[in-house]
Parts: C-alpha cells; sequence; structure tokens
C-alpha cells in the first residue's frame, strides 16, 4: 500500500513538473516570437525601395519617394499616357501636324487631370502627396504654359489656313510651316516634349 501511494505521488510530480516545464517552453517560445516578429519587420521596413527622382519642372527638383501599390499604380498609368502619345515622341517638323499634338497633349492632360481626382484623399499618405504634388506640377507648370501660350493662336490661324482653295494641295506639314511664329513654336514645343520625356524616364524609377 505505501509502494502504490509512493508510486501515485511520483506521478503526480512528475506531471505537475512536465506541465510547469511546458508552459515555460511555450512562453518562451511566445516571446521569442513577438521579438523575431518585430526584428523581421523592422528589417522588412529598412529595405523598403525608395526612388530618387531628379524633375526640373517648377519648384520640384531633387526628391525622394518610397514606392507602395498605390504610388506604383499611380506612375505607371501616368508613364503609359505620356509615352503611349505624341508627348512622350520628340516632334518632327516634315511628320507631325501641330494640331495632331495638340490634341494629344490636351487628351493627355486631362486624363492626368482624372487620375488626380481618383485619388482617394483618405488613402492619401505622404508618398502619394509628393507623387500627386509632382503631377499637378507637371500639369500646370510642364504642359499648360505652352498651350497657353500658343494652342489658340497656333488653332485660330491654322483652322484659316488649311480652308484656302490655293493650300488645298498642299500638305498640313507644310502649311504650319508657314505661321508667322513658326520658329518660336516649334522650339518651345521640342522644349516641352523633351521636358516630358525626360519627366518620364524619372517616373519609370517608381516601378
Amino acid at each position: 500500500m505505501d509502494i502504490l501511494n509512493y508510486l501515485h505521488s511520483m506521478y503526480l510530480y512528475i506531471t505537475v513538473d512536465n506541465l510547469l516545464i511546458g508552459t515555460c517552453v511555450f512562453g518562451l517560445l511566445v516571446v521569442f516570437g513577438i521579438i523575431a516578429i518585430k526584428v523581421l519587420k523592422k528589417l522588412f521596413k529598412n529595405k523598403v525601395r525608395i526612388a530618387k527622382l531628379n524633375i526640373n519642372i517648377g519648384s520640384i527638383g531633387n526628391i525622394s519617394i518610397e514606392l507602395d501599390k498605390e504610388v506604383i499604380k499611380v506612375a505607371h498609368k501616368t508613364w503609359v499616357e505620356i509615352m503611349t502619345r505624341k508627348i512622350g515622341i520628340l516632334f518632327e517638323e516634315d511628320y507631325d501636324v501641330i494640331v495632331e499634338v495638340y490634341n494629344s497633349w490636351y487628351q493627355m492632360f486631362g486624363i492626368v487631370r482624372d487620375l488626380l481626382k481618383n485619388i482617394e484623399p483618405n488613402k492619401k499618405d505622404k508618398n502619394l502627396e509628393k507623387l500627386e504634388n509632382i503631377l499637378i506640377e507637371i500639369l500646370n507648370n510642364g504642359l499648360r504654359p505652352h498651350l497657353t501660350k500658343w494652342q489658340a493662336k497656333f488653332r485660330r490661324w491654322y483652322n484659316y489656313e488649311i480652308e484656302k482653295k490655293e493650300n488645298s494641295n498642299i500638305s498640313p506639314q507644310d502649311i504650319q510651316k508657314n505661321f508667322p511664329e513658326y520658329n518660336e513654336l516649334v522650339k518651345d514645343l521640342k522644349d516641352t516634349n523633351i521636358l516630358m520625356v525626360r519627366f518620364a524616364q524619372e517616373l519609370r524609377k517608381l516601378f
């Protein structure tokens, strides 16, 4: 009987002891798990890709942007719009028609403006705000100055000239070369083109 009582007490002792050890081990695993998660988060945060852009438009200059899903999405859509339109291709005087260039620029202006309008204010972070400010600067100080100065003036002149009977057998490219301020217009147009092509190259760094 004494032997049975002794064995029973030993069983209880071993069981309680194992339970305490198991609890301690589990607690340590939880602590180590929490520490590991914090370390991994810190490492991941430090490895977030940061793009450094050089935007020579307005007062932007050099700027750094952390890449996240929304920044990449907006940057890619804008880049595609630029590179698939005449704004992303250098103007060729013997082949391009200025009114068609302006049509393309104007459409691109509207699409980028719509992209900006579709950014939900409550989802914006500091990086998306940086990109938003860059795009606004591009529209206001990249495209708008040339269009404001030349588009209406040239269209009115061109629409009148293209309807003249004596110009019926002359190509649009040759007609537009008779614009009184043609050289000044084309120089400004090409400068704007180069500005936008360079901007697209910088934008490409964001995705």
